[in-house]
């Protein structure tokens, strides 16, 4: 895949990709249930409606940009190996499809504090003898089920990510600890919730009104193309 011009790029950029296929089989499970979305006589719209009819259906795999100098040019993501920072230029090397770029609007730069927080739950956990955040198989097969919509779920969900900003390795709850490891997401799941880890729900509401746990790559595409709050940047290379 063509690497990205990083003049054009800045932390907190969310990467979406199309046609990518390295993520397990899980997600791409759900993506391709979430499309189901796009059927008004088959899912309520509630359920997807106008969003899911943006959405772009090869749309699989979410990343955040979590740093973006001349020393570090990187991404955080989950994948089947769990919550990692890479460096871009060498994972687009090695991956086939392409990538859109899309950025947050605004005054406020909730993007740069998103990255923070994705370079930070991309980290060993601290002391610990426990690992870091797994990816999450069943919440990436069941996000195509359950509304997307930025209810009373959602807000509990982001006032945890947001009491967990700071936390190396990421969020961590009762039954994580048992189990020796952080809270386990999908890659969608977690850009969002380095989002909704520095946002007020004043604020989510307006800009990233969306249920984390519940929202697959393609249900996410499908938003921000038809939000003003978000841009998409032409950043490739070339």
């Amino acid at each position: 895949m063509p690497s990205l011009d990083q003049s054009r790029c800045k932390v907190g950029d969310l990467l979406l990709f199309y046609g990518f296929n390295a993520v397990g089989v899980a997600q791409g499970a759900a993506k391709g249930l979430k499309y189901l979305t796009a059927l008004p006589a088959l899912i309520s719209s509630a359920q997807g409606g106008s969003t899911a009819l943006l959405a772009s259906a090869d749309c699989n795999h979410a990343a955040i940009i979590t740093s973006c100098t001349r020393q570090s040019f990187n991404l955080a993501h989950a994948t089947n190996a769990g919550v990692q920072a890479v460096d871009i230029d060498n994972y687009l090397l090695g991956v086939t499809g392409a990538c859109k770029l899309f950025r947050m609007r605004g005054q406020y730069d909730f993007g740069t504090l998103a990255g923070q927080v994705g370079a930070k739950w991309a980290e060993a956990p601290e002391g610990a003898p426990r690992t870091g955040m797994p990816y999450a198989t069943s919440k990436a097969i069941l996000s195509a089920f359950s509304s997307s919509s930025f209810g009373s779920g959602a807000k509990q969900r982001a006032a945890f990510y947001r009491a967990a900003r700071d936390k190396a390795g990421g969020p961590q709850d009762l039954k994580n600890m048992t189990e020796g490891r952080s809270k386990a997401m999908f890659c969608s799941m977690f850009v969002i919730a380095c989002y909704q880890a520095v946002m007020s729900d004043m604020y989510l509401g307006q800009m990233l009104a969306l249920d984390a746990k519940h929202t697959s790559p393609m249900y996410l595409d499908g938003y921000l193309k038809g939000s003003q709050h978000w841009e998409q940047v032409n950043a490739q290379r070339g």
